[in-house]
């Protein structure tokens, strides 16, 4: 039952109401008054009369949209082995950084910003070692550890101005509290929830003519040094370092825009920054492939110049890095409209909703009365999070 009571605050022009509502559940009854003004309620549903609101609805559209890109971004590679992960991600980042031409050219062609590359290096190195965290403590689990230490380093670097950084103080602190830890519960449960046991690809067709190896000087080839391990053949200690290496993978990608945002918030420092964040992705689409390269020109000298080369992988790989580019752009658009105290905790967990979505009606991994009320819990979860931590941004609540 709602209960709504109206006055005219004196002096003003503003009408104050008062909203009392009482939830009624087996015979007990909880009221709670929620003060705002009529004007407020207004503007806060209002896009045609407040810039501030549009560009707030503006940018939850595109924090959704790159969620659900993020979520997507390994449809395409999904079903092809990608070995031990340096090849994919050169082409990976080869497929990011054409997006980040094409921004740039959309742009007019705007300057470049070498501290933004501080950010691709993050990206490309936490990036570079993402298929073998996954080979050794599982995708499930890698992906749960780096989304949320990605979600809570991107959320307190700009709720607590860390780093030289502006703090983006919510209007209810403690709502967008309660929002970052149902956000996090929910990607939790994901993790309770058991994939149907499928042939790793590329353990026969690896034996094929799929895979293929430099040669060395003597003519030979080792293909078995590219075939896939699985999770139980894996020490102990190896697992800790994946563990330990997804934790700070996760930390890369909840700083990855850091730089861009500290030139945009300080000017005096770096004249002439603009403040439109698309003209930095180029520069940092550079740090990404720059980054890359480095990283396979070390992989292959330590390979001895015998680079595990897959293929069935490029095309995959390229798709995946164009996905990524497509999703980062709308990502960096969300963090300037909806600041990153609201959009990381969103961007990063809410692609976790798509990938499960993509695993129970396209890949049908996900089977079983169990998994699928542990997966509609975890889907009630999130989408609460992401709703409370919206609505933290304008309403105060407590």
């Amino acid at each position: 039952m709602v209960r709504t009571e109206a006055c005219k605050i004196p002096g003003t022009k503003q009408w104050l109401s008062k909203y009392y509502v009482e939830v009624q559940f087996f015979g007990f009854s909880l009221c709670t008054q929620f003060p705002l003004t009529i004007r407020k309620i207004h503007d806060i549903f209002s896009i045609s009369e407040n810039t501030r609101n549009w560009q707030m609805w503006f940018g939850i559209v595109c924090v959704l949209l790159a969620s659900f890109l993020f979520g997507s971004q390994f449809v395409p590679i999904r079903k092809v082995y990608a070995g031990d992960g340096f090849t994919s991600q050169l082409f990976v980042c080869l497929g990011a950084f054409f997006i980040g031409i094409i921004v740039h050219a959309a742009q007019g062609f705007p300057g470049f910003y070498g501290f933004a590359m501080i950010g691709g290096f993050l990206w490309a190195l936490a990036n570079a070692f993402s298929v073998q965290i996954m080979n050794r403590i599982g995708m499930g689990l890698g992906n749960l550890l780096w989304n949320s230490f990605s979600c809570l380093s991107g959320w307190a670097t700009s709720r607590f101005g860390m780093f030289g950084l502006p703090k983006a103080v919510p209007a209810s602190i403690g709502f967008n509290y309660v929002g970052v830890a149902i956000l996090i519960i929910g990607a939790l449960m994901y993790s309770l929830v058991k994939n149907t046991p499928q042939k790793q690809p590329g353990q026969e067709e690896a034996k094929e003519s799929v895979e293929t190896t430099l040669p060395t000087s003597e003519g030979k080839e080792k293909p078995e040094e590219g075939e896939p391990s699985t999770v139980k053949d894996i020490s102990l200690i190896e697992r800790i370092i994946s563990v330990i290496g997804a934790m700070a993978s996760g930390l890369f990608y909840g700083t990855m825009w850091l730089p861009v945002n500290y030139m945009m918030s300080h000017p005096e420092k770096f004249p002439g920054a603009p403040t439109n964040p698309l003209h930095y992705l180029f520069s940092y689409t550079c740090g990404i492939l720059s980054t890359s390269v480095c990283i396979f020109v070390i992989y292959a000298i330590m390979r001895r110049n015998r680079p595990w080369v897959s293929s069935n992988a490029i095309i995959p790989a390229l798709s995946t890095g164009l996905c990524y580019g497509c999703a980062m752009s709308a990502f960096v658009v969300a963090i300037d409209k909806l600041d990153a105290a609201i959009a990381y905790p969103i961007g990063q967990m809410a692609p976790g909703l798509v990938v499960s979505t993509w695993s129970l009606l396209y890949y049908r991994e996900i089977m079983g009365r169990r998994n699928l009320l542990i997966l509609a819990c975890a889907y009630l979860l999130t989408v609460a999070g992401v709703i409370i931590v919206t609505i933290s941004k304008e309403v105060k609540v407590f």
